[in-house]
């Protein structure tokens, strides 16, 4: 009986700390630090785009899947906010997270889309970046530092807002954005 009370104890004191927090807003241990590397094929054209190819420039990474009905949402608002900010240098990279090729590139020709899509093999780049679930995507400054982590579908002007910040030299941000999490 003393041995039930010495294992329970401490996973009740564990279970009530953790009571009354969303999971999903555990801030990115990531932001502010160098991002992770990577250099992956391309799903959209031949060859690979890799970190190094962004290198001194603002990037967005957005992990996403052909199954995730909340990346279809966001798509459009994703085509919107490149078109707005390609010509000023800044790059959005699709990482398909869980994914088929074919199925992403079946995702692409039906909801449309210009920036680049990138396979990542065994979820290798997902789990450096602590992707827990798509969407997710990242902003990644011209230092090559994550300045911000945003959970779930991603509205219109929120990017736009993000870089606004970025430029402003505000400090890194986390923020879930999603809809589907929030008024399920």
């Amino acid at each position: 009986m003393i041995s039930l009370g010495v294992v329970l104890v401490p996973f009740l004191v564990v279970l009530g700390t953790r009571l009354g927090r969303d999971p999903s807003l555990v801030r990115s241990p990531l932001l502010g630090k160098a991002a992770p590397v990577f250099d992956l094929p391309r799903i959209d054209a031949p060859g690979k785009l890799g970190s190094a190819d962004l290198a001194a420039r603002v990037f967005v990474i957005n992990f996403w899947a052909s199954w995730c009905i909340p990346c279809r949402e966001e798509t459009p608002v994703l085509e919107s906010f490149y078109r707005r900010w390609q010509p000023a240098g800044v790059e959005l990279v699709g990482i398909s997270y869980a994914d088929e090729a074919g199925d992403a590139m079946g995702f692409r020709r039906k909801l449309g889309g210009t920036w680049p899509l990138v396979n990542d093999p065994g979820d290798r780049t997902a789990l450096e970046y602590g992707v827990r679930g798509v969407p997710e995507t990242f902003v990644v400054d011209g230092r090559g530092v994550i300045m911000a982590k945003l959970i779930g579908a991603v509205r219109e002007g929120t990017l736009d807002e993000v870089l606004e910040q970025i430029r402003a030299g505000g400090a890194p941000i986390s923020a879930r954005n999603d809809r589907y999490r929030t008024n399920p």
